[in-house]
C-alpha cells in the first residue's frame, strides 16, 4: 500500500471515530431531552438496547420507540455523561465501549439516583451514516443519591459481560 493510500485509509478510520463519538452523544443527548425519534433513528431497524437486570433485551426501531415511550415511567428526567470512548473501526462496522454516569429522577421512589456503568455498542455503517447495532449495558452502580455508591450500593460488578452478547 502506498503512502497516499495508507493516509487515506488512516483519514477514513478517524473520520468514522468521529462520527461514532457524535452518534453517541446524540444518543445521549436524544435519552434525556426526550427526543424519541431521533433517538429511535439513532439504531438500524434491527437495532438492539440490552439493560438488564433492570430492563429487558429490546429488539428492533418499534420496540424502541416503546421503550422509550413508556421511559417517563420509570425515569422523570435524566443527565448522562459519557467518558472513556474506545472505539474499533474495521471497515463499515465498528466497535465501541463508553463509560457512563448518570443523574436520574427515579419514578418508582421519587428520589435522584446516580447510576453508572459501561455501554459495548456494535455499530454499522449505512446509506444514512453510521447506526448502532447494539448497545449492551453493563452496571457498576445504581443508587440513591443522598446516600451514595459507597453505604448503599444497589447493585453493581456482579456481572461482566466482554462482548456484546
Amino acid at each position: 500500500m502506498g503512502i497516499a493510500n495508507e493516509l487515506e485509509a488512516r483519514v477514513r478510520e478517524l473520520e468514522a471515530i468521529h462520527e461514532i463519538m457524535n452518534l453517541v452523544a446524540d444518543y445521549a443527548f436524544a435519552a434525556d431531552t426526550r427526543q424519541i425519534d431521533m433517538y429511535v433513528d439513532l439504531f438500524t431497524e434491527d437495532g438492539v438496547i440490552d439493560v438488564r437486570p433492570y430492563g429487558e433485551r429490546i429488539v428492533g426501531r418499534e420496540a424502541i420507540r416503546r421503550f422509550r415511550e413508556q421511559s417517563p415511567d420509570k425515569v422523570a428526567s435524566s443527565v448522562h455523561y459519557l467518558h472513556n470512548p474506545h472505539i474499533v473501526v474495521d471497515g463499515d462496522t465498528a466497535r465501541g465501549r463508553f463509560y457512563w454516569l448518570a443523574a436520574l429522577h427515579w419514578v418508582a421512589t421519587d428520589e435522584a439516583v446516580w447510576s453508572s456503568g459501561y455501554y459495548q455498542d456494535e455499530f454499522v455503517k449505512t446509506n444514512e451514516g453510521w447506526k448502532i447495532k447494539k448497545k449492551v449495558m453493563t452496571w457498576f452502580f445504581r443508587t440513591p443519591y443522598d446516600k451514595g455508591w459507597v453505604k448503599e450500593k444497589i447493585m453493581g460488578g456482579e456481572k461482566s459481560r466482554d462482548d456484546c452478547e
